[in-house]
């Protein structure tokens, strides 16, 4: 548990010796040496192989994947069969998994585009169904209530609901939180597990209503040791 009695995640890019902390790991290699504000846009994106860099990551790992850490799949990758995949992860000692980075970050068109050729939240849940019947732990990322129940249904142990992209309009940015508030609420009162908020780097000046709204919250990499509560 995190601070004040909240499950707090931090994502890391590595799996170095950790400094004393209460906070859960979050491990997604795919946002190393990128700008906090850029990573998980680039995770997405064809310009690097996210899941190639987990595999690099692990394969370099001197030991198994310690407890509390969870590790981040590109969940639509259409380049590596997801049965596979998973023996893989389970080879290199992964006991849980999340969709992340999430296709969860897209809305408009992008987003219509993406579930048009089928790299959207449908092909995320089927992976984490999967994983769940493969016995892993199960987190999973969500922008809306109904894929959040889909995700529980499915094996989904914890939630993330995701604001989606920031915009830097402080009113467009405003609401995009509430509404995940509102979703993360929803999701909380009906039980199954805790709900968290992906509260990212430009979502830092929402800090404190996400913390307010949800179990606890999922933090970018440089955002785990502030004395906020």
């Amino acid at each position: 548990m995190g601070k004040n009695g909240r499950l707090d995640v931090q994502i890391v890019s590595a799996l170095r010796p950790w400094a004393e902390t209460s906070d859960e790991r979050l491990f997604c290699p795919a946002f190393g040496g990128h700008p906090v504000d850029r990573a998980e846009y680039l995770a997405l994106l064809p310009v690097q192989d996210s899941n190639g860099r987990l595999l690099a990551a692990l394969a370099e790992a001197p030991d198994a994947v310690p407890e509390g850490v969870c590790v981040g799949v590109l969940a639509v990758d259409p380049f590596r069969p997801v049965g596979p995949f998973l023996k893989t992860l389970r080879r290199f000692g992964v006991r849980a998994v999340a969709n992340f980075p999430t296709t969860a970050l897209f809305d408009g068109e992008t987003g219509e585009t993406l579930r048009g050729v089928g790299l959207g939240a449908e092909r995320e849940v089927s992976f984490l169904e999967e994983a769940a019947r493969g016995g892993f732990a199960v987190t999973g990322f969500a922008a809306d209530a109904d894929i959040g129940r889909r995700l529980r249904a499915a094996g989904a142990g914890r939630l993330v609901v995701h604001p989606g992209a920031a915009t830097g309009d402080p009113s467009r940015d405003a609401e995009a939180v509430a509404n995940a508030a509102a979703v993360a609420a929803e999701l909380r009162q009906e039980g199954g597990g805790p709900v968290l908020l992906y509260r990212a780097a430009d979502f830092e000046d929402h800090h404190d209503v996400m913390r307010r709204a949800a179990d606890g919250l999922v933090l970018p990499p440089g955002a785990g040791h502030s004395n906020r509560p």
